[in-house]
Order: structure tokens, then C-alpha cells, then sequence
């Protein structure tokens, strides 16, 4: 299982180093991986699921932003970033997510975190 958490992690972050570029579109309409735009479908579906209000939404939207930069330094210069490293940010960001949100909107924000895990944690990626 731990494995597979990291071969998670290191798929997220290689998802935000992708999303660094202003436009990762391809010809013939690819997708957009535009990070402003990742961010507020995140912070979005945040609000709508835990009833954040406008001040959680900035502190969130910042933190997510500033999340996407750091992912994005550590893919520079190519190849796979320091997986403790990586871990550390995880534990950073989730800290500082718990002091944004209340008790229970943290509580049902672990447990959907708890949930996807479970889901993607049947096979891994591909059936692996």
C-alpha cells in the first residue's frame, strides 16, 4: 500500500508540473491543463461539498496555488523529484488545509481523501 501511495503521489505531482505550462492544449483541442484553472475546479468542488465561505475559498485558492508552484520546481531539470521531499509537502499542505477548515468540514474532507484513496487503491494504475 505504500508503494502505491507513492506512485499516487508521484502522479499528482507530475500532473501539477504538467499543469505549470500556460497551455498544455494539443492540436485538435486537447485538454487545457491551465493551473489557475485546476485550482479553482478544486477549490470549487471544495466549496460546494463542505459550505466554505469566502475567506476559506482566498486561503485555500492561495494554498493550492502556491502547492502547484512547489510541484513544479521539483520537476525541473527533468526526472523524479525526492519522494520524501514530495511527502513532506503533502504533510505541509494537509497541516495548513486543517487550520483553514473548520472541525467537521476537515473531518469530511479527510474522509473523501480517505474514500479516493480506497478507490484508486484497488489495482493501481493500469491494473498494476
Amino acid at each position: 500500500m505504500k508503494k502505491f501511495l507513492m506512485i499516487l503521489m508521484a502522479a499528482g505531482a507530475m500532473l501539477f508540473a504538467g499543469m505549470s505550462s500556460a497551455n498544455a492544449q494539443g492540436p485538435g483541442g486537447g485538454f487545457n491543463f491551465d493551473p489557475e484553472e485546476m485550482v479553482k475546479m478544486r477549490v470549487d468542488q471544495m466549496k460546494e461539498s463542505l459550505k466554505l465561505n469566502d475567506s476559506q475559498v482566498k486561503k485555500l485558492t492561495d494554498l493550492f496555488k502556491k502547492q502547484n508552484e512547489e510541484m513544479a520546481k521539483m520537476f525541473e531539470g527533468g526526472g523524479m523529484p525526492d519522494m520524501e521531499k514530495m511527502q513532506e509537502n503533502m504533510k505541509k499542505q494537509d497541516e495548513e488545509i486543517k487550520k483553514i477548515l473548520t472541525a467537521d468540514q476537515y473531518k469530511a474532507y479527510s474522509e473523501e481523501q480517505k474514500r479516493m484513496r480506497e478507490q484508486f487503491g484497488g489495482g493501481g494504475f493500469g491494473g498494476f
